[in-house]
This record gives structure tokens, C-alpha cells and sequence, in this order.
């Protein structure tokens, strides 16, 4: 074992930082893994007030039009030129679709495009995220929203099979429900339909 004393200033500095950097892995993922669980036992209680979906929306676009930009990525946002308001948790909905654009990213390959749509309907509203990435292939695509799921094409990037589960539990929250179709190399959609009233 190597004292202390004999590591350089650079290296103490390197490993401090991938110390750090996997701190934060860990505490993410049990922060995660204590929302799923709050939500599937009903323990964690959703803050249900009026919200104005078209505004969340155009906020988290503007924000990952420029986390888009920097894999070369186009991210769109297409949606009704009015969409109601709605009682919802704007916070949780907003990690609902933060997930899904993450998600869209990171399986996107270079100069790609993401389209983040949303409509109104008579009793719902629908919002979509759609890639053109790497897809989801027919064997997984049924478990994709169960916990610690990760299909066999994802071992080449991060993620511990949670994100979508917790997705799923807050739509389910809401009242809603969330779908996925995808097709090998052609991309991925995922559409949430939210209830316009509770």
C-alpha cells in the first residue's frame, strides 16, 4: 500500500473527485429508490394544485435545448397553442418528463432529433417524448417500467433500472398512465395521458 505522503497533488485531487462523483451516484440512487418506495406504499403524498402544463413545458424545454446541444442533438417542442389547466403535483411532472428527456438523450446518437409534443383531448392530455436513438427491443420493451429493469442493449450506459419506475408510479399518482413503443434503431416514444381532473 502506497503512503499517503508518496501520492502526488494531482492524483489525491483525481481521487477525491471520482470519490466524489460516486458519493453522488449512491446518494441519487437511494434517494430514488426511498421516492419509489414512498410512492408504491402510498406514503409519499403528491402536492395537487392548479398548473399550467404549457408553461412547465416551455420551461424544461428551454432548459434542455442547451443539454441537447451539447451531444449535437435538435430537441422540438410542439404542443396545442392552449393547453388547460390541470390539478397536478408540477414538481413531480416535471421529473416525469425531465426522465424521459433524459432518457431520450442518452440513447440519441450524434445530430439526432427529440420531439416533446403535448395536446389536449376532451378528458385528458398527452404528452410525448420521441427519439430517434438506439430503441428498445421487442423482448425488453414489456419490463422497461419495472424496478431494476435494464435491457440488454444499455450496458454501455449509466442508470440502475429506476428512472422509469418512479415515472410510472408518479403518472399512476396523478390518475394518468404512461405507454412505450419503439422499434430497433429507429427510436423510442413514450406518451403520458394525464386526467384533466382528478
Amino acid at each position: 500500500m502506497r503512503k499517503v505522503d508518496e501520492i502526488s497533488e494531482s492524483k489525491r485531487q483525481e481521487y477525491l473527485s471520482v470519490i466524489t462523483r460516486e458519493g453522488a451516484k449512491l446518494e441519487g440512487l437511494v434517494d430514488d429508490f426511498l421516492e419509489f418506495s414512498r410512492l408504491e406504499t402510498g406514503q409519499l403524498r403528491l402536492d395537487f394544485r392548479s398548473t399550467s402544463l404549457d408553461i412547465e413545458l416551455e420551461e424544461l424545454f428551454q432548459v434542455y435545448k442547451l443539454k441537447a446541444d451539447q451531444p449535437k442533438l435538435k430537441i422540438e417542442l410542439r404542443f396545442d397553442s392552449f393547453l388547460p389547466v390541470i390539478e397536478a403535483d408540477a414538481n413531480r411532472l416535471r421529473r416525469v418528463i425531465a426522465n424521459l428527456l433524459d432518457n431520450a438523450i442518452k440513447f440519441s446518437r450524434i445530430g439526432g432529433r427529440i420531439i416533446m409534443s403535448a395536446q389536449g383531448q376532451e378528458e385528458e392530455i398527452i404528452v410525448s417524448v420521441a427519439d430517434e436513438g438506439i430503441g428498445i427491443s421487442a423482448v425488453d420493451l414489456p419490463y422497461i417500467f419495472d424496478l431494476f429493469h435494464r435491457g440488454n442493449d444499455t450496458s454501455m450506459h449509466r442508470g440502475h433500472g429506476l428512472g422509469l419506475s418512479i415515472v410510472k408510479s408518479i403518472v399512476e399518482g396523478h390518475g394518468g398512465r404512461v405507454v412505450a413503443s419503439s422499434s430497433m434503431n429507429q427510436g423510442s416514444t413514450f406518451t403520458v395521458y394525464l386526467p384533466k381532473r382528478r
